[in-house]
């Protein structure tokens, strides 16, 4: 019977073996098809940025093909500076393309490297809020090129095997490989909508806008941002969230968002032991009603889109919002929490009239539901003039 175990575990072991052998085998295999076919995809994307003093600052990133067309995905840190106002600015200079783009002072050229070969492009459109944008070619590559097959990021699970491609310090189509570590990172503050899938697969000065890739060989994200004093920690933009904007940002360039004139809690609100927790909303929104109080700490719980500021002459004060009010659907996309609220903002767009906002406020320990149409005045400003 002892020899019969034995000899079945040792054959359980060679089969566990070989099988992880052979796991190896497909993967490096799979990592080396990835690194070809994504050579005729991947580009390094030059930016040339010129001062009216004559100075000039020169950036570097990656980006990939998405269409037959020559237009480019990318990050829109790696193609302009947010401080230099908005992007249309930027679109108005493109009806001469191939000629140098100006604003605020500043002029902007583009080089994008592919297969060794320099080509001059143009830019399009960006979602500064998720650190997207879009630049296309001047000029077709003479040479055969391929666009990315876009993946579902929401089908990305933790420990699945990625690649990242990118030009990390100007080395182009470096390939890099790792695992997804974690999803749906958010309140980092980097940008306005936050929502990185985290990897430890290489993600360098240069990897800025380049795709990282499931083993289908599909793109699930845009590289994003690395954390420089800390190995194996990436953060790419999903996919999913990247692409539900690309015809709007060929179409109207610099996506807005219509200020709507609020600050509302960040995150959810955890119940805390004894009354820290009341303690705190009090603070916030300088109530002393303890029933109101506890009723609200409640509700956050599950949805923290609290409403902690109403700005003078805004949209919500104007349609009457108040400091307490709890927003739980906006434009019709229901909002469990602040990242809610922003993607809703987002899809909505700018210059919109008399969207439906409903909100539950708590009065005299009962909770109401209340429906305000706010009328947003036809005017765009930059993310850190409204919050959310």
């Amino acid at each position: 019977m002892k020899t019969k175990n034995f000899i079945s575990l040792i054959c359980f072991l060679l089969v566990f073996c070989v099988s992880n052998v052979s796991a190896s085998i497909v993967n490096s295999t799979t990592v080396q098809n990835i690194a070809a076919k994504y050579r005729l995809t991947v580009v390094e994307i030059q930016t040339s940025i010129k001062n009216s003093s004559g100075d000039t600052v020169e950036t570097m990133g990656a980006g990939f093909f998405i269409d037959r067309e020559g237009h480019i995905l990318t990050a829109a840190h790696v193609v302009y500076d947010d401080e230099d106002g908005t992007v249309d600015e930027l679109r108005e200079s493109n009806q001469d393309k191939g000629k140098d783009e100006n604003r605020r002072g500043k002029t902007y050229k583009y080089q994008v490297i592919f297969n060794g070969k320099k080509y001059s492009a143009h830019f399009v459109g960006s979602n500064r809020y998720v650190d997207t944008a879009i630049i296309k070619l001047d000029k077709l590559p003479s040479d055969e090129f391929l666009p990315a097959v876009l993946g579902n990021s929401d089908e990305v699970k933790v420990g699945e095997f990625v690649v990242a491609v990118g030009n990390p310090v100007g080395l182009t189509n470096s390939v890099s490989s790792g695992i997804i570590s974690a999803l749906n990172r958010r309140d980092y503050e980097l940008w306005f909508i936050e929502d990185f899938i985290q990897t430890d697969a290489p993600i360098n000065p240069g990897n800025s806008g380049g795709p990282l890739i499931n083993m289908r060989g599909e793109v699930i994200g845009i590289n994003d941002a690395t954390v420089r004093s800390m190995d194996g920690l990436g953060f790419s933009v999903p996919i999913n969230l990247a692409s539900e904007y690309l015809e709007r940002m060929k179409k109207e360039g610099d996506l807005k968002i219509t200020p709507l004139g609020v600050n509302v809690l960040l995150k959810n609100f955890p119940r805390s032991s004894g009354f820290d927790d009341i303690k705190k909303i009090s603070e916030l929104l300088d109530w002393n009603d303890m029933a109101d109080l506890i009723m609200v700490a409640e509700i956050s719980k599950i949805n923290s889109a609290l409403v902690m500021e109403v700005k003078s002459n805004s949209p919500a004060q104007k349609a009457g919002l108040k400091i307490g009010d709890i927003i739980v659907k906006f434009n019709g996309y229901p909002v469990n929490d602040t990242f809610d609220l922003r993607v809703a903002l987002l899809k909505t767009g700018a210059g919109k009239d008399a969207i439906p906002v409903e909100v539950v406020r708590v009065s005299e320990g009962r909770r109401n539901t209340i429906v305000f149409r706010i009328k947003f005045e036809n005017r765009q400003k930059k993310t850190d003039e409204f919050h959310d």
